[in-house]
């Protein structure tokens, strides 16, 4: 074998490694656009819902507990007073 044959043998197993490099890119891409970025954008929908969801029982909840502070301040303040003397206590 030539040295010229040794080249444009080396060309011709490049051109190929090249196209199938090329064609395998070329399925990647397809594949993340017809499967992988429909899902992101699903998990990325449910996760607003749910921080959504989440924010909204946080409301809710807050209501509740400054309704029923107003309903018993007396006792509100009673039971802030008996935990913060645990806090204390435990913290120590």
């Amino acid at each position: 074998m030539s040295k010229s044959d040794v080249k444009k043998s080396l060309d011709v197993a490049s051109k190929s490694a090249q196209d199938q490099i090329d064609t395998l890119k070329a399925q990647l891409e397809q594949l993340l656009k017809d499967r992988i970025n429909p899902a992101l954008l699903d998990v990325a929908e449910r996760a607003d819902h749910a921080v959504a969801n989440a924010r909204e029982i946080k409301d809710v909840q807050l209501h509740n507990a400054e309704a029923r502070v107003r309903a018993r301040p007396l006792a509100a303040v009673l039971i802030s007073a008996v935990i913060g003397f645990i806090a204390g206590r435990v913290s120590k």
